[in-house]
């Protein structure tokens, strides 16, 4: 089972950056930009962290890039100097639609192969490994 969820992991992210590669992103950069759409306003690095499962210094490597591609911007809370507001740029926001339908298109697709009972399954199995 875990060779089989390696596999599908890699085959996925392969999948989204192929994608994204058209738009010079990385998967996970797409990922994160979605997330950040989704937030309905500023989303902070720690938020980040915790929906990635990824360290302080991973957010904070990834952000900056995509700060210096222009797609995020980081402004300091002011009532917290330690955490900074992060919000999309005009140009990630232009990218959203695309990022949202390709997204959209890959979920349908599962949602087409598989019954609702087989993906609620599936979704157990992940949340059993994830939470492990």
């Amino acid at each position: 089972m875990s060779r089989l969820l390696k596999i599908a992991s890699n085959n996925l992210t392969r999948s989204f950056n192929n994608f994204a590669v058209q738009y010079d992103l990385t998967s996970t950069q797409m990922s994160i930009l979605d997330f950040i759409s989704l937030s309905n306003g500023p989303a902070l690095q720690k938020e980040i962290e915790h929906e990635f499962v990824i360290k302080r210094s991973t957010a904070t490597n990834l952000l900056k890039l995509m700060e210096k591609k222009e797609l995020i911007y980081r402004v300091e809370n002011p009532e917290d100097s330690r955490q900074k507001f992060i919000y999309l740029t005009s140009k990630s926001k232009e990218l959203i639609n695309s990022i949202k339908n390709y997204m959209k298109l890959e979920q349908d697709q599962l949602y087409d192969t598989f019954t609702k009972e087989e993906i609620e399954t599936f979704e157990s199995i992940l949340n059993y490994y994830i939470n492990k």
